[in-house]
């Protein structure tokens, strides 16, 4: 008469070797960690937006996105309900797998005697080993930053677009100054008004002006004149 052994028998205490799968995030390379981007201007002006990258809570596009999820191993203690042997070479269920008190006697989880294990660090031992091969076939964990020069490159294309947009309003400013030092003039009575209009320009408006479209001021810009 045959006898069929067994790994473990009905009461023995097991440990399931198992992985399961958890949030994490790659290091930004756009940022490096500082969630902020600063642009400076030909003309001195410091501008920061946030990191189009890690400070979106949303990509539409899966290639630029940090978050991910990875395989960790993990183990559990389970105790031995019952006992299923298949000795079919040809059988899925080839060779001996066990039910357990905590999952269900009869109905629940079925394992495999190769996944479960005497001790809670052999265990672990065989989840590292099986976490880390499924963590290099998984292209959201293999694939790394695949289109940082894309993001990086719009972003500051709209980066310029604000500069050029500002320097247009300090221009138009600086227009509207010199339109009204001209509307002055016209209306000027005599030559004395003339150059009284001008010197308000210069006393008031003109070192303004020149700060503001980023022109060095001549060396006797702050320099009050009495007209003569």
């Amino acid at each position: 008469m045959a006898t069929l052994t067994t790994k473990y028998s009905v009461g023995d205490v097991v440990y399931y070797a198992t992985t399961h799968t958890e949030s994490k995030k790659h290091p930004c390379p756009d940022c490096n960690g500082l969630r902020k981007w600063k642009a400076t201007s030909p003309a001195g002006s410091e501008y920061e937006f946030d990191c189009p990258r890690c400070a979106k809570n949303y990509l539409a596009d899966s290639g630029l996105r940090l978050d991910y999820q990875s395989h960790t191993p993990s183990s559990r203690r389970l105790t031995i309900g019952s006992i299923q042997v298949d000795t079919a070479p040809d059988s899925y269920a080839f060779g001996n797998r066990y039910m357990c008190l905590e999952t269900g006697v009869g109905s629940g989880s079925i394992y495999q005697e190769s996944n479960l294990f005497e001790t809670e660090a052999e265990a672990l031992a065989a989840a590292t080993i099986e976490a880390d091969e499924k963590n290099k076939s998984v292209d959201w964990v293999v694939q790394l930053y695949n289109k940082s020069l894309d993001i990086s490159d719009y972003q500051l294309d709209n980066a310029k677009i604000k500069l050029a947009s500002d320097a247009e309003l300090k221009s138009r400013a600086f227009l509207w100054n010199i339109e009204e030092l001209l509307e002055a003039i016209e209306e000027a009575s005599d030559k004395e008004a003339i150059l009284e209009a001008v010197q308000d320009y210069k006393s008031y408006g003109f070192k303004r002006d020149m700060q503001a479209i980023g022109k060095p001021l001549p060396a006797d810009a702050s320099a009050e004149k009495v007209p003569a």
